[in-house]
């Protein structure tokens, strides 16, 4: 189909239909879309998916370090756990050892104070006894003063010792009543 236009006498040919026009035109089309398929679409397509796949790559390595970071929290907070726990058994441990060793102290204390009492109980009882020897001896050489002077003649010294034994057991035995 054919319209024809007037304009001045001549016949102008405004739209006209050619077939062959038109298939190389789809051929042209055809190639053209084959030609940005193959050097067009194929590189863009490749291009997204290696961006992609950097995406999915990036959101598994976040996933990975979230993981290990919750991982690592978790290891943390049991080891903090495991040192609050050490510290308490290490307090509980040093305030134990010092109350032994203040007990071990006090005792060692306890019985050096009885060793020393009992050593000042023995001190003061030879001590006793050497003065009690010493009045013995001196009321002993008095006494056979006295004898000689009031007898007037010497007694043995044996005899004078046993009679001063004997008075001295006499008085003792009269502080003990």
């Amino acid at each position: 189909m054919t319209h024809l236009l007037f304009a001045e006498g001549n016949f102008l040919e405004v739209i006209s239909v050619n077939f062959w026009q038109m298939i190389i035109s789809i051929l042209n089309l055809v190639i053209l879309y084959l030609i940005l398929k193959k050097f067009l679409f194929k590189p863009v397509k490749r291009t997204l998916a290696a961006r992609r796949q950097q995406v999915d790559d990036l959101y598994a390595s976040a996933e990975t370090a979230k993981t290990e970071a919750e991982s690592a929290r978790v290891e943390y907070t049991a080891k903090l756990d495991r040192a609050d726990e050490s510290a308490r058994k290490i307090v509980s441990d040093a305030t134990r050892r010092a109350n032994e060793k203040a007990e071990e102290i006090v005792d060692e204390a306890k019985a050096e104070a009885d060793r020393l009492r009992r050593r000042a109980d023995e001190e003061i009882a030879q001590e006793k006894k050497k003065a009690l020897n010493e009045v013995k001896n001196e009321i002993s050489d008095i006494s056979v003063e006295i004898a000689e002077k009031v007898v007037g003649r010497e007694i043995r010294e044996e005899d004078h010792r046993e009679m001063i034994d004997a008075f001295i057991r006499d008085l003792e035995d009269e502080n003990r009543v």
